[in-house]
């Protein structure tokens, strides 16, 4: 039985794809640059908000990556109120489950600490995560292993203990790169095509098969 189960942030617990969306293309008019759609935003998401901003910007705009993101996009982002962010179906079924297991949860995500902190204050507060980890000054971002092991600690498990719970690639190589098994859900924002490369080897199309999953590692 496991002891503990971190989950994956965007596309897992919450679909957060349309406030990124919209807030990604706030900042980028801000900045003299045209939209992306919902589809690229999709894609572009999963490895940071530096990432998510870099990717975003034209070719011709690419240099300032690091200035877009950190003055023009991280205040957009940080003053908006996720009202068009919602859980996914089964979510308050499965963490009751798990709840009711004893299995200890947690958050682990590239995006930054402090919208994730608002995330876990608001709709993630009635799922019982005991912790969101988030992306934080001097720790590198997923799919390094730091920040899944940090999480752990604070739950009191081992990897051999724990499963890491994601829709990405990077979820995939994070639960390795940490010794964890690892779950790859499918209602999120990667096809599974890229999660077999990655090297998924368990998938769930619902919350519900998620929670048997999970319920007999």
């Amino acid at each position: 039985m496991l002891k503990a189960v971190l989950f994956d942030l965007d596309g897992t617990v919450l679909d957060t794809l349309p406030d990124l969306n919209a807030c990604m293309n706030e900042a980028l008019g801000n900045f003299g640059c045209p939209p992306i759609t919902l589809e690229q935003t999709r894609r572009y998401v999963g490895n940071g908000g530096l990432m998510f901003a870099a990717r975003a910007l034209p070719e011709s705009r690419k240099g300032d990556a690091e200035y877009f993101y950190k003055n023009v996009y991280c205040p957009v982002h940080f003053a908006c109120k996720n009202g068009r962010t919602k859980p996914f179906a089964g979510e308050a079924e499965c963490m009751a489950a798990l709840e009711r297991a004893g299995i200890k949860r947690a958050v682990v995500t590239n995006k930054s600490q402090r919208a994730a902190d608002e995330l876990g204050e608001t709709l993630l507060k009635p799922y019982g995560f005991s912790a969101v980890f988030g992306n934080r000054d001097g720790v590198p971002v997923k799919p390094d292993p730091t920040l899944a092991l940090m999480a752990l600690e604070a739950l009191g498990a081992a990897p051999s203990e724990a499963a890491f719970v994601g829709d990405g690639e990077t979820d995939v190589q994070t639960a390795k790169n940490a010794g964890m098994r690892s779950v790859s859900v499918l209602w999120g924002y990667r096809p599974k095509e890229v999660l077999v490369s990655a090297g998924a080897e368990r998938f769930a199309r619902t919350f519900s098969e998620l929670a048997q999953i999970l319920l007999s590692m």
